[in-house]
């Protein structure tokens, strides 16, 4: 076994330590990390309880990291050989999981960088170049270059990381790309004043037992409303508008994070592009569409687990020459359970979201 004194440099060295003996690893000089020292991050357990914390599974979806240095990141998740053991739907549509993963290696390297809780703010362009393939043992890589680190001139205040990502098969092939992913390493003292003061103080409970057969939150079918654009506008929505009621009892929560519960912000993305995905279909016939790109995406605001709901707005649906049905602007706003605004402006909005027929 590795020494304390010695830095480990390899996954083999990380695997043959102990609980005990990874806890006591300076994971901040670490350039590579196995799956448990992975999950102890999650858990709180390398000096960072009051600090960031990966998510722990089945939302982090990260076996090990490969390399992790001043300016790349490289890592792999292989799925379970035996499909059993994979906690989400077989019929789930899993993008948004996975460019999560991207969001979540930035913030953790920029957590590296300075002490604080880090939270995705924004990226460019997100294009989805093929289906991702979730069979049993296939494994996907993740590459991530950066950009450029702003740290916050306030010493001990945080600062900025930027990164170009990557998702590959196991081909080496880029299954989906995603430019200028930003995360924000934030002061801990200001996002327990953002819980108090957007609906972070029911608490949640602890995951029990393993997850199975996990889709992943959307909204309410019940609630689509549909706006025309004006007669003899053809292939042209002004508005559509769906919401989803948030409780402490909606499963991410149990998972995203540790201490410090939110709805992840790609799991709204993912609830955004399946009403997208629901009016292609019934409104511009596509047959089984999918997402393929967003031109960018921003988050201003987070999701606490107090009753209340969000409201998905699309804006300014049409359809392509090509077939493809565009959002020119899609918005979540956060509600009360009776529909008052909490917060005036959106706290997620992108541009651009597309969805094509598979």
């Amino acid at each position: 076994m590795t020494s304390d004194n010695t830095v480990p440099d390899s996954i083999e060295q990380l695997d043959a330590m102990d609980d005990e003996t990874l806890c006591r690893l300076d994971w901040k000089s670490l350039t590579c990390f196995n799956g448990r020292l992975l999950e102890l991050h999650a858990e709180g357990r390398l000096g960072n309880e009051f600090l960031a914390k990966l998510p722990r599974r089945p939302i982090l979806c990260i076996d090990q990291i490969d390399l992790i240095d001043d300016n790349t990141i490289e890592a792999a998740f292989t799925f379970p050989k035996n499909a059993d053991a994979w906690a989400f739907s077989t019929d789930e549509s899993l993008e948004m999981l996975f460019q999560d993963q991207l969001d979540q290696l930035v913030g953790f390297w920029g957590c590296r960088k300075a002490d604080g809780i880090g939270r995705a703010l924004s990226s460019g362009s997100c294009k989805l170049h093929e289906s991702l393939d979730y069979s049993p043992g296939k494994t996907f890589r993740y590459v991530l270059e950066k950009r450029k680190w702003m740290e916050n001139k306030v010493a001990g205040s945080g600062g900025t990381a930027v990164f170009n990502g990557r998702i590959l098969n196991e081909n080496g092939d880029v299954v989906l790309d995603t430019k200028n992913v930003i995360v924000g390493i934030l002061n801990p003292a200001d996002i327990q004043a953002l819980r108090e003061e957007h609906g972070g103080k029911a608490g949640v409970a602890a995951p029990d037992g393993t997850a199975q057969g996990l889709s992943i939150p959307i909204y309410d079918t019940s609630t689509i409303a549909i706006e025309e654009a004006v007669e003899g506008a053809d292939n042209h929505l002004t508005r559509v508008q769906a919401t989803q009621k948030i409780s402490p009892s909606l499963w991410p929560l149990k998972y995203h994070f540790k201490g410090d519960p939110v709805v992840p912000g790609n799991f709204g993305t993912h609830g955004m592009i399946a009403l997208l995905k629901a009016v292609a279909s019934s409104n511009f016939g596509l047959q089984s569409p999918v997402f393929t790109s967003m031109v960018t995406k921003k988050f201003s605001g987070m999701i606490f687990e107090d009753p209340k709901q969000i409201r998905f707005e699309l804006l300014d649906v049409t359809q392509s020459e090509e077939g493809s049905v565009v959002a020119g602007e899609a918005n979540l706003y956060l509600e009360t359970s009776s529909g008052d605004r909490m917060i005036a402006d959106p706290i997620y909005t992108f541009k651009k979201m597309t969805v094509a027929s598979a």
